[in-house]
């Protein structure tokens, strides 16, 4: 099921105040839906496996969001390969976050600037084959690298998740729907389940959500 995406292909999501009123308040969530807003460890682990549940001992100094040390340190993020949607973020446990200057990446940076970075951004994993998942580490969201535009000022592709919890929780909804394909269960009631799950939790948005749904939707042939 497509989420509907607009002229500069942002979706676009019907009764917006309604699904942030029933996101605010769980009205009408599933227990995914709930468990993927505020994951847990044990949740986490549940959906990927308990191996496959990152948590760095170390932590670079520029990150400097407290709660998502916190969360890195003790709830941990998903390290996994999802093929059917071309997300991977497995190399994080072997090679730790890629540390990079935002304004170098997203074209903020003029020419001929040698000054130190201001700021840092910590990459969380690749989707789509191309496009870099940016954890900011002052702010705590999570923005999108296009590797294509850092030559010419458009490495910025947008806002993906308001935090590194959103994201793991994302992966982690993701993960046990893609089970339920893997098991053989209906694609097209899986997919739209999984679209109503999106719009609730407030993601409809997210590039990288519209990426999943291009690619699944190509896999299993639901348009």
């Amino acid at each position: 099921m497509r989420l509907r995406e607009g002229s500069c292909g942002v979706p676009v999501v019907g009764a917006v105040e309604t699904v942030v009123l029933r996101t605010r308040f769980n009205v009408g969530m599933t227990d995914i839906d709930a468990a993927a807003a505020r994951p847990s460890a044990e949740w986490l682990e549940a959906c990927v496996g308990a191996d496959s549940v990152w948590r760095p001992a170390d932590l670079p100094e520029g990150l400097r969001h407290e709660e998502s040390r916190r969360f890195l340190s003790t709830i941990g993020y998903p390290a996994v390969f999802l093929s059917a949607v071309r997300f991977d973020s497995s190399d994080l446990p072997a090679q730790g976050l890629w540390e990079e200057d935002p304004d170098e990446l997203f074209g903020r940076r003029e020419p001929d600037d040698d000054s130190a970075p201001v700021k840092y951004c910590y990459g969380l994993g690749v989707y789509g084959n191309d496009y870099t998942l940016m954890l900011d580490g002052e702010l705590g969201v999570v923005d999108v690298y296009d590797p294509s535009g850092w030559d010419h000022g458009a490495g910025y592709r947008g806002r993906a998740f308001d935090s590194l919890a959103e994201l793991a929780g994302a992966v982690g909804m993701l993960t046990r729907y893609l089970a339920r394909l893997e098991e053989g269960e209906e694609p097209a009631t899986v997919l739209r389940e999984l679209s109503e799950s999106v719009t609730m939790s407030g993601w409809a948005d997210s590039g990288f959500w519209i990426s999943a749904f291009e690619h699944l939707e190509d896999e299993y042939g639901v348009a």
